[in-house]
C-alpha cells in the first residue's frame, strides 16, 4: 500500500484529471457556481486528500446541479469543485466534468435538497467501518470518517485494571485519556489548551506551589 507522501509525489506528475462516470450531460467547471457558500469549514489537509482521491480514482461521481436561468448551482460536491478550482490554477486540465440536473422549484428548495443531501441518517461503528473494508487495502488517512474519527461510543470505558496474578486490583491512581478531533478544530483546541494551561499556572503561583 502506498503511503500517503508517496501519493503526494504521484499527484505532482499527474495533470490531466481523469473521469470514471458517464452521464447525459457536462459543464466546465467555470460554468458552475456554488450556492452552498460557507456552510463547511474545510482546511489545506482536506483539500489535499481531496486532491490525492481524484487523482488515485479519478473523478468518480457526477455533480447534482440545479438549474435555474442561465445559472448551474451546486447541490453537491463543493469540496471537490473548490479543489478542482484550486488544481486548475496549478495548471491541471480539467476537462467538462459529468452532471446530473436536480429540479428544484426555487433557491430556497435548492437549499432544502442541499441540507437533506448532506445531512447523516445513521452512522458509522469500527465495527461496520471494519466488517466494510475487511477486504480493502485501506489508508485511513486517506479517508474522512463522519466527524474525523471512527465512533467507538459502542465500546465501554474500563478504567479497572489487573496485577501482575491477572487477577482484579482495584482503580489505578491516575490514568491517560488521548481525544481525536476533526483538524478544522485544531487551531481553537489549542488556543483553548494555552488558555487553560495559563489559569492552572497563574493559581498555583497565587497559592505559593510554584
Amino acid at each position: 500500500m502506498l503511503k500517503y507522501a508517496q501519493w503526494g509525489q504521484i499527484v505532482k506528475q499527474i495533470k490531466t484529471i481523469s473521469i470514471k462516470c458517464e452521464t447525459q450531460d457536462r459543464l466546465e467547471i467555470a460554468e458552475m457556481t456554488e450556492l452552498q457558500g460557507g456552510l463547511k469549514e474545510r482546511t489545506d489537509i482536506d483539500y489535499d486528500k481531496i486532491k490525492l482521491s481524484i487523482c488515485k480514482f479519478g473523478f468518480s461521481f457526477p455533480f447534482f446541479i440545479w438549474k435555474n436561468g442561465n445559472k448551474n448551482y451546486l447541490i453537491d460536491g463543493h469540496g471537490r469543485f473548490a479543489t478542482l478550482c484550486k488544481m486548475q490554477k496549478d495548471g491541471y486540465i480539467i476537462p467538462p466534468l459529468p452532471v446530473v440536473y436536480i429540479q428544484c422549484k426555487n433557491k430556497t428548495e435548492a437549499k432544502q435538497k442541499l441540507l437533506r443531501l448532506n445531512s447523516q441518517y445513521g452512522r458509522m461503528t469500527k465495527e461496520s467501518v471494519l466488517e466494510f473494508a475487511e477486504d480493502l487495502e485501506l489508508n485511513f488517512d486517506e479517508v474522512l470518517l463522519p466527524f474525523g474519527t471512527i465512533d467507538f461510543s459502542e465500546e465501554p470505558l474500563d478504567l479497572n485494571y489487573k496485577d501482575e496474578t491477572g487477577m482484579g486490583g482495584g482503580m489505578t491512581d491516575n490514568f491517560q485519556l488521548s481525544l481525536t478531533f476533526p483538524t478544522e478544530y485544531k487551531e481553537r483546541l489549542e488556543a483553548y489548551g494555552r488558555r487553560n494551561i495559563e489559569k492552572d499556572v497563574m493559581k498555583k503561583i497565587e497559592k505559593g506551589e510554584i
